[in-house]
């Protein structure tokens, strides 16, 4: 399949995607692989303050080795109508992966090597999704945030939606009431659906990766390795020394960077 306009970012070909609400890009690796092309999809994590554009910056080395590259806004976040909740960035995930099988009957993706990096609270959206479908090769978790049922309860998390309130206006849609938004979420985690403990126990995709800091305050090893421990799939663990939640150091991201290619590529 060919889009019927097609745009460059140096070496890589882009197109902008609409998929209901959402809005996002997809980038294809160099011409010098053929298609169909194995395919990365990211879930972001949660506020998401970079522009997608960011992201496929900061993950390019993906493209260079042969991966598309699908980076999207899920509903309610900065260029996706809606308002963010749990279920509605579930369903957004499954119609993301509507749209990727769409693509593969058309030779653009190879169907069995759909992968994700979820960084964050995407973490949290893609392991219950990887319990609903069976699509998903390789899934790899940076920095997640699992223990949400704990979170949504703490002081920290609402100055946070404050926070984001205030100072964010409009990068966030749905959060404007605080009380009113921690109480949708606390509903939505008394659902079996949507709590982690039930879904990780029945996972459909074939491999697993954990990225995290030695140092992460907001996701701590411990918490994330124990709640890993109930998975129907043994995860790998990676730790990155002295990372917190985020890499700041150049030597950090290229840690980060190394990790993920010996995951997605095989590197011994």
């Amino acid at each position: 399949m060919e889009f019927e306009t097609k745009q460059f970012d140096g070496p890589y070909e882009v197109s902008e995607i609409q998929i209901n609400n959402l809005r996002g890009i997809l980038y294809f690796p160099p011409k010098s692989f053929k298609k169909p092309y194995p395919l990365t999809i990211y879930f972001h994590g949660f506020p998401q303050l970079f522009p997608l554009i960011e992201i496929i910056k900061r993950y390019n080395f993906i493209l260079d080795v042969g991966f598309a590259l699908m980076v999207f806004n899920f509903s309610g976040y900065r260029l996706s109508k809606g308002k963010v909740s749990i279920s509605n960035q579930v369903g957004d995930a499954l119609e993301i992966i509507k749209f990727v099988k769409k693509m593969a009957l058309h030779n653009l993706f190879t169907l069995n090597d759909i992968n994700i990096i979820a960084h964050d609270f995407g973490a949290y959206i893609a392991l219950i999704l990887s319990s609903k479908i069976r699509i998903i090769n390789k899934l790899l978790l940076i920095s997640p945030i699992l223990d949400l049922n704990i979170k949504v309860d703490s002081e920290n998390f609402r100055r946070a939606l404050q926070y984001i309130n205030r100072f964010l206006p409009g990068n966030v849609q749905g959060i404007e009431n605080v009380d009113e938004f921690i109480q949708m979420t606390k509903n939505e985690l008394s659902q079996k659906e949507f709590q982690i403990d039930k879904n990780i126990k029945k996972l459909k995709n074939k491999k697993l990766k954990v990225i995290i800091g030695e140092i992460d305050k907001i996701t701590p090893m411990n918490k994330v390795i124990s709640i890993l421990q109930e998975s129907n799939i043994t995860p790998e663990i990676a730790v990155i020394k002295g990372m917190d939640h985020e890499y700041i150091e150049e030597k950090e991201f290229e840690d980060l960077k190394e990790k993920i290619l010996k995951f997605f590529m095989k590197i011994k």
